[in-house]
């Protein structure tokens, strides 16, 4: 019950700094096209198909669905690993919250030069 209860307040701080920081970014988004600065000459000249490819996504992608998928056939097994699902959940939270921190930190360098 105890790994519930430090779970649940994890979960609880991530979800107030994901939503923080989700609205910066929409915030952000949303200044750059009412102004219209959103798009710049090179995103315009750029293919989809080129912006797709980013180098290094493939394995890292197939390292992370392989992982998922032992996680779930080990937690299908007993239910003492069902924690790991939940506490990977959260993992994933703070990654996105990390990647979002990164993006406005850039956002606001790029103001300042």
């Amino acid at each position: 019950m105890t790994l519930f209860y430090i779970g649940a307040a994890i979960g609880a701080v991530l979800a107030v700094a994901y939503l923080i920081v989700g609205g910066l970014s929409f915030l952000r988004i949303r200044r750059e096209l009412a102004a219209g600065t959103g798009i710049d000459e090179l995103d315009r000249e750029l293919d989809a198909s080129e912006v797709a490819l980013v180098p290094g996504f493939t394995w890292k992608a197939t390292v992370a669905v392989l992982t998922s998928l032992v996680l779930l056939v080990i937690a299908s097994y007993s239910g003492a690993f069902w924690y790991v699902l939940a506490f990977s959940g959260l993992g994933t939270a703070a990654a996105v919250i990390v990647a979002f921190v990164i993006e406005l930190r850039g956002d606001r360098v790029g103001i300042v030069k």
